[in-house]
């Protein structure tokens, strides 16, 4: 990795300060307001996945759609950059700016887990779960953001991943394996857990690497 690539990556971490603070206050504000009794728990836990959704797409919109429609994206590639480089730059970049949110946040609900009497342990596996989802569904808004170039395919891209979240949630959360140990004192891990993790990170893995395959490779990236 050269030190213009080191220097990108930095300053993906400069101009998103603001959302990564941001995002890390708010997710970490969500979990504290969760502990406040049944209502406030519904409440911190839409407020926390709202955050994270919102970091998300927030990191692709400005990270590389705004720098495609505006152009700007022609200095960069001015420097003695190649498009494979940029390409790498960008998404450890922004992956490096989600990440703080999304590991201040998940840290966040996992201690409200595990510390709080009033929550069960055995929610603990569901909450890896949806949080390796989120994970998941940033990489591949990433990827989606990286190859899609028109308005409405990314409009759409964010839709979809938005509903997905849902989807996720109606899915999983009813499993046997998993809803049949929710409110247990003790978190189990079983072969459906494990079953989903190993889903969402092929999910993560594919769609992280993919830019460096696809886009990376084309000459008109703008």
């Amino acid at each position: 990795m050269n030190i213009v690539v080191r220097k990108l990556i930095a300053k993906e971490l400069h101009v998103n300060r603001w959302f990564i603070a941001g995002g890390v206050i708010a997710g970490v504000a969500a979990v504290l307001v969760a502990t406040l009794g049944k209502a406030a728990f519904n409440i911190g836990s839409l407020v926390w996945l709202t955050t994270i959704i919102a970091a998300g797409v927030m990191f692709a919109i400005y990270g590389v759609w705004i720098e495609r429609k505006e152009h700007s994206l022609q200095f960069v590639l001015s420097l003695p950059l190649s498009t494979a480089q940029y390409v790498q730059a960008k998404v450890l970049g922004l992956f490096a700016s989600f990440l703080i949110v999304w590991s201040a946040a998940s840290g966040a609900a996992l201690l409200l887990v595990f510390w709080s009497s009033a929550v069960p342990d055995g929610l603990a596996p569901y909450v890896v779960l949806l949080c390796m989802f989120m994970l998941a569904n940033f990489s591949l808004v990433i990827c989606g953001a990286m190859h899609v170039r028109s308005e409405a395919m990314s409009s759409a891209l964010i839709v979809v991943t938005n509903m997905g979240v849902s989807i996720f949630m109606f899915t999983v959360g009813p499993m046997p394996g998993i809803q049949q140990h929710i409110w247990s004192a003790r978190p189990v891990w079983n072969a459906t857990f494990w079953t989903v993790l190993g889903c969402e990170l092929a999910v993560l893995l594919i769609t992280f690497i993919l830019p460096f395959f696809f886009a990376a490779r084309r000459r008109d990236f703008l």
